[in-house]
């Protein structure tokens, strides 16, 4: 949900009445952000033998081969329920306009089916689907596409909540780059957080929710974390690792690190000195808003292009996932040491600031139908 905030957040302000439809899995998360749920799709890729079955690919052919399967090859496959569910729901009660994640495939099918005016909201996943789309996904989406009597697939405009540069070479067509904003219950810290800071610089550690879900990778994730924590334990920092799942299993001797399961990032990224991250898109963008260099190690899907352009913008470093508890720890400290990171972190933050707000009514008006 947080991949939407940029969008449902602005829309909920403006006074418009806001419904995501969406697999069971996302009802806890709408609820909290006070959105209308409604139940669309099916919750597959919570299912143990697609994980399985992704994560194999992964350790066995790599991440371009991981890509082509999970987003050229599963999204498509699951077009068609989605869109079952949301023609169904949208006969009977028409939206004004869809907003659907840029990986959404059923919901841009069915909008169009039904004449609506639809955006796409890049939600990281764009330019993976942009490089893999004539070769993988409009392919495997053409016969859906023609039983609903519609030409060739092609994803609608896209909305993106950063500049559009800093994650296309080649800028999507129609590509609108609005201002990012994120949920209120994410930019508070709780009691235990909100401390004095000690005279040791803060690092904070996450890599993400979706390879710590995904049983096949579970144990790259945790090799890394201890690789992580090594790496803390020998650089003079206080350090919050977020492990999810994991954390019961990490915790660490050093009182100076504390493991969590979670805490609300874009709030910790405004106190922390550096944040060692997966690189996922969101993660990334509340790296920017805090301010705070990045030291990338990307797993799967975008992520290892993300901190690869991160780490050319002079926003922190990189690293290959199997890197060394040594070399994770002379990165950490290199970006410590040095200010143009911060600098360029904070340059950053005012270029994202500075993107126009989403308008909601303006969008509905000037997409059509």
């Amino acid at each position: 949900m947080s991949a939407l905030d940029y969008v449902t957040g602005p829309a909920l302000e403006q006074g418009h009445d806001v419904a995501l439809y969406a697999p069971r899995m996302f009802r806890r998360e709408a609820r909290r952000r006070g959105v209308e749920f409604h139940r669309a799709g099916t919750d597959w890729t919570c299912d143990p033998g697609v994980q399985q079955a992704a994560s194999g690919i992964w350790q066995e052919s790599g991440n371009a081969s991981f890509n082509r399967y999970v987003f050229g090859r599963l999204w498509p496959d699951q077009a068609e329920a989605k869109a079952r569910d949301l023609l169904a729901a949208w006969t009977r009660s028409r939206p004004d306009l869809v907003i659907a994640e840029c990986s959404d495939l059923g919901a841009h099918l069915a909008a169009k089916v039904l004449r609506l005016p639809v955006l796409a909201a890049d939600n990281g996943l764009g330019p993976v689907l942009l490089d893999l789309w004539d070769t993988d996904i409009a392919p495997a989406l053409t016969p859906l596409f023609k039983q609903h009597g519609q030409d060739t697939p092609a994803l609608p405009p896209m909305l993106t909540p950063a500049p559009v540069p800093w994650f296309y070479e080649t800028p999507p067509a129609s590509a609108r780059a609005v201002r990012r904003t994120t949920a209120g219950d994410r930019t508070a810290l709780p009691d235990w957080l909100d401390r004095s800071p000690s005279a040791r610089p803060l690092v904070y550690a996450s890599l993400g929710t979706l390879t710590t879900a995904m049983s096949g990778l579970r144990t790259v994730v945790e090799d890394m974390y201890r690789e992580i924590m090594a790496a803390l334990s020998a650089i003079d920092c206080d350090a919050i690792v977020s492990a999810g799942d994991l954390a019961e299993h990490m915790q660490s001797t050093d009182p100076r690190i504390t493991v969590v399961k979670h805490v609300p990032q874009p709030a910790l990224l405004h106190r922390a000195d550096l944040f060692v991250t997966h690189g996922g898109r969101a993660s990334l963008l509340d790296a920017v808003q805090g301010a705070t260099p990045v030291l990338g190690m990307g797993i799967l899907g975008d992520q290892p292009d993300n901190t690869a352009t991160f780490a050319r913008r002079g926003l922190g470093r990189a690293l290959e996932l199997t890197a060394t508890r040594d070399e994770i720890a002379e990165a950490m400290t290199a970006v410590l040491g040095d200010s143009s990171y911060g600098a360029a972190m904070a340059s950053a933050n005012a270029e994202l600031s500075q993107l126009p707000p989403l308008d909601l009514a303006e969008l509905r008006d000037g997409t059509g139908a």
